[in-house]
């Protein structure tokens, strides 16, 4: 498989007991070094409910979103143990325009998962 970022080889340990399992992992150790995984988690209140948003890096680093797919899934556990009556999004990022349409759409709380972080404090309602 090949890293979602830099184009080289992912390389994994194979052994008897995983020699059959799927490589589920798109990114390489250097490029994972140099956009390390940087969680946040934060509540927004919206109009009669709320958006619970994670987002997965911090900063400015713009990588491929396809490179951290495989990352995703600790976030899907969290959403079906805790906010199961909520709507699952999954966003590469999440501009102010995006934020005023959920809002006017009114469709109750909200899990969303972004990979950048770029909600700044000026651009919250």
């Amino acid at each position: 498989m090949l890293c979602g970022i830099c184009g080289k080889k992912v390389k994994t340990k194979k052994t008897i007991l995983n020699l059959f399992d799927p490589e589920i992992h798109h990114i390489c150790e250097m490029c994972y070094m140099m956009y390390p995984l940087s969680p946040k988690s934060e509540m927004i209140p919206i109009e009669e409910a709320m958006i619970f948003h994670n987002s997965m890096i911090r900063g400015d680093s713009h990588v491929s979103g396809i490179a951290y797919m495989s990352f995703i899934k600790p976030y899907l556990k969290h959403y079906l143990s805790k906010y199961r009556d909520a709507i699952f999004l999954y966003l590469d990022d999440f501009k102010d325009i995006s934020f005023l349409t959920l809002d006017s759409l009114k469709l109750g709380n909200i899990y969303l998962l972004t990979l950048y972080e770029n909600i700044e404090e000026g651009e919250k309602l």
